[in-house]
Protein backbone atom coordinates (compact mmCIF):
# COMPACT_ATOMS: atom_id res chain seq x y z
CA UNK A 1 0.00 0.00 0.00
CA UNK A 2 2.75 2.55 -0.65
CA UNK A 3 1.50 6.07 -1.17
CA UNK A 4 4.17 6.84 -3.74
CA UNK A 5 2.64 4.36 -6.20
CA UNK A 6 -0.89 5.71 -5.78
CA UNK A 7 -2.09 8.00 -8.58
CA UNK A 8 -4.12 10.27 -6.30
CA UNK A 9 -2.43 13.63 -5.79
CA UNK A 10 -1.63 14.13 -2.13
CA UNK A 11 -2.63 17.77 -2.31
CA UNK A 12 -6.23 16.60 -2.76
CA UNK A 13 -5.98 15.31 0.79
CA UNK A 14 -5.46 18.85 2.09
CA UNK A 15 -9.25 19.41 2.00
CA UNK A 16 -10.73 16.42 3.81
CA UNK A 17 -14.30 17.74 3.56
CA UNK A 18 -14.57 16.45 -0.01
CA UNK A 19 -13.54 12.92 1.01
CA UNK A 20 -14.93 12.40 4.53
CA UNK A 21 -17.62 13.66 6.85
CA UNK A 22 -18.10 13.62 10.62
CA UNK A 23 -21.41 12.15 11.77
CA UNK A 24 -23.01 10.19 14.58
CA UNK A 25 -21.41 6.75 14.90
CA UNK A 26 -22.09 3.64 16.94
CA UNK A 27 -20.22 5.28 19.80
CA UNK A 28 -20.15 9.09 19.72
CA UNK A 29 -18.96 10.77 16.53
CA UNK A 30 -17.16 9.02 13.69
CA UNK A 31 -15.59 9.66 10.31
CA UNK A 32 -17.47 8.44 7.22
CA UNK A 33 -16.50 8.05 3.56
CA UNK A 34 -18.12 10.49 1.12
CA UNK A 35 -17.18 8.18 -1.72
CA UNK A 36 -15.60 4.78 -2.35
CA UNK A 37 -11.94 4.00 -1.66
CA UNK A 38 -9.86 1.21 -3.16
CA UNK A 39 -7.35 -0.83 -1.15
CA UNK A 40 -4.21 1.25 -0.58
CA UNK A 41 -5.86 4.53 -1.51
CA UNK A 42 -5.01 7.45 0.76
CA UNK A 43 -8.15 8.75 2.42
CA UNK A 44 -6.94 11.55 4.61
CA UNK A 45 -3.78 13.32 5.69
CA UNK A 46 -3.89 13.43 9.48
CA UNK A 47 -3.06 17.00 10.39
CA UNK A 48 -2.16 18.35 13.80
CA UNK A 49 0.83 19.07 15.97
CA UNK A 50 3.46 16.58 17.02
CA UNK A 51 3.99 16.38 20.80
CA UNK A 52 6.43 14.52 23.01
CA UNK A 53 5.05 11.57 24.99
CA UNK A 54 5.60 13.54 28.23
CA UNK A 55 2.94 16.06 27.13
CA UNK A 56 0.55 13.15 26.60
CA UNK A 57 0.91 11.90 30.17
CA UNK A 58 0.72 15.43 31.63
CA UNK A 59 -2.54 16.25 29.85
CA UNK A 60 -4.09 12.74 29.93
CA UNK A 61 -7.82 12.15 29.45
CA UNK A 62 -9.40 12.77 26.06
CA UNK A 63 -6.27 14.51 24.83
CA UNK A 64 -4.28 11.32 25.34
CA UNK A 65 -7.04 9.15 23.85
CA UNK A 66 -7.15 11.22 20.63
CA UNK A 67 -3.41 11.28 19.92
CA UNK A 68 -1.80 8.85 17.46
CA UNK A 69 1.74 7.52 17.78
CA UNK A 70 3.97 9.40 15.34
CA UNK A 71 7.43 8.10 16.19
CA UNK A 72 9.52 6.57 18.98
CA UNK A 73 8.74 9.33 21.50
CA UNK A 74 6.20 11.48 19.69
CA UNK A 75 2.46 11.54 19.04
CA UNK A 76 0.24 13.45 16.65
CA UNK A 77 -2.42 15.59 18.32
CA UNK A 78 -5.16 16.02 15.69
CA UNK A 79 -6.65 18.90 17.70
CA UNK A 80 -10.07 19.80 16.35
CA UNK A 81 -9.31 18.33 12.90
CA UNK A 82 -11.32 15.50 11.40
CA UNK A 83 -8.57 13.02 12.30
CA UNK A 84 -9.78 13.05 15.89
CA UNK A 85 -12.98 11.30 14.78
CA UNK A 86 -11.38 8.16 13.33
CA UNK A 87 -12.64 5.41 15.61
CA UNK A 88 -11.21 2.01 16.48
CA UNK A 89 -12.49 -1.33 15.26
CA UNK A 90 -11.19 -4.84 15.81
CA UNK A 91 -12.21 -5.35 12.14
CA UNK A 92 -10.64 -2.26 10.50
CA UNK A 93 -11.15 -0.98 6.98
CA UNK A 94 -8.31 1.55 7.22
CA UNK A 95 -4.78 1.88 8.57
CA UNK A 96 -2.26 4.54 9.53
CA UNK A 97 0.79 5.01 7.29
CA UNK A 98 3.69 7.37 7.83
CA UNK A 99 5.10 8.78 4.61
CA UNK A 100 7.46 11.74 4.19
CA UNK A 101 7.15 12.50 7.92
CA UNK A 102 3.35 12.78 7.75
CA UNK A 103 0.57 10.43 8.84
CA UNK A 104 -2.11 9.28 6.41
CA UNK A 105 -5.25 7.20 6.80
CA UNK A 106 -5.17 4.55 4.04
CA UNK A 107 -7.88 2.14 2.89
CA UNK A 108 -6.97 -1.35 4.15
CA UNK A 109 -9.81 -2.88 2.15
CA UNK A 110 -12.42 -1.65 -0.29
CA UNK A 111 -14.56 1.01 1.38
CA UNK A 112 -18.01 2.00 0.14
CA UNK A 113 -19.54 5.44 0.26
CA UNK A 114 -21.13 5.95 3.68
CA UNK A 115 -18.97 3.40 5.53
CA UNK A 116 -17.45 4.50 8.80
CA UNK A 117 -13.66 4.75 8.53
CA UNK A 118 -12.03 2.76 11.33
CA UNK A 119 -8.57 1.45 12.11
CA UNK A 120 -7.26 -0.91 14.77
CA UNK A 121 -5.71 1.35 17.41
CA UNK A 122 -3.45 -1.54 18.46
CA UNK A 123 -1.52 -1.07 15.21
CA UNK A 124 -0.32 2.30 16.53
CA UNK A 125 0.47 1.25 20.10
CA UNK A 126 4.06 0.11 20.56
CA UNK A 127 5.18 -2.56 22.97
CA UNK A 128 6.85 0.17 25.00
CA UNK A 129 3.45 1.78 25.66
CA UNK A 130 1.12 1.01 28.57
CA UNK A 131 -2.03 2.76 27.25
CA UNK A 132 -5.13 0.57 27.08
CA UNK A 133 -8.79 1.23 26.42
CA UNK A 134 -12.01 -0.72 26.77
CA UNK A 135 -13.38 -1.71 23.37
CA UNK A 136 -17.02 -1.86 22.40
CA UNK A 137 -16.61 -1.69 18.63
CA UNK A 138 -19.31 -4.28 17.99
CA UNK A 139 -17.16 -6.38 15.66
CA UNK A 140 -17.86 -10.11 15.62
CA UNK A 141 -14.36 -10.80 16.96
CA UNK A 142 -14.12 -7.78 19.28
CA UNK A 143 -11.20 -8.21 21.69
CA UNK A 144 -12.94 -6.08 24.39
CA UNK A 145 -9.65 -4.31 25.23
CA UNK A 146 -7.34 -2.24 23.02
CA UNK A 147 -3.70 -2.84 23.95
CA UNK A 148 -0.19 -2.76 22.48
CA UNK A 149 0.47 -4.43 19.12
CA UNK A 150 2.56 -7.22 20.65
CA UNK A 151 -0.39 -8.35 22.76
CA UNK A 152 -2.42 -9.30 19.68
CA UNK A 153 -2.76 -12.95 18.72
CA UNK A 154 0.25 -14.05 16.63
CA UNK A 155 -1.97 -14.86 13.63
CA UNK A 156 -3.52 -11.37 13.70
CA UNK A 157 -0.07 -9.76 14.03
CA UNK A 158 1.11 -11.78 11.03
CA UNK A 159 -1.91 -10.80 8.94
CA UNK A 160 -1.57 -7.11 9.81
CA UNK A 161 2.14 -7.20 8.94
CA UNK A 162 1.52 -8.96 5.61
CA UNK A 163 -1.14 -6.41 4.71
CA UNK A 164 1.17 -3.52 5.64
CA UNK A 165 -1.18 -2.20 8.30
CA UNK A 166 1.45 -1.54 10.99
CA UNK A 167 3.80 1.45 10.86
CA UNK A 168 7.50 0.57 10.94
CA UNK A 169 8.08 2.54 14.13
CA UNK A 170 5.58 0.30 15.94
CA UNK A 171 7.21 -2.91 14.68
CA UNK A 172 10.55 -1.59 15.95
CA UNK A 173 9.17 -1.60 19.53
CA UNK A 174 8.39 -5.33 19.58
CA UNK A 175 10.18 -7.20 22.32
Amino acid sequence: MPLSSNPIALDRLADPSSRVRVAAARIGQGLFARGPFDVGEPILKLAGRVVNYEVLWERGGRFLDNCIRFGPETYLDPGDGVGRYVNHSCEPNAAIHKWRNQLFLIAARRIRRGNELVFDYSTTIGDDDIWTMRCDCGAHDCRKRIKRFGSLAPELQRRYREQGLVPKYILETLR
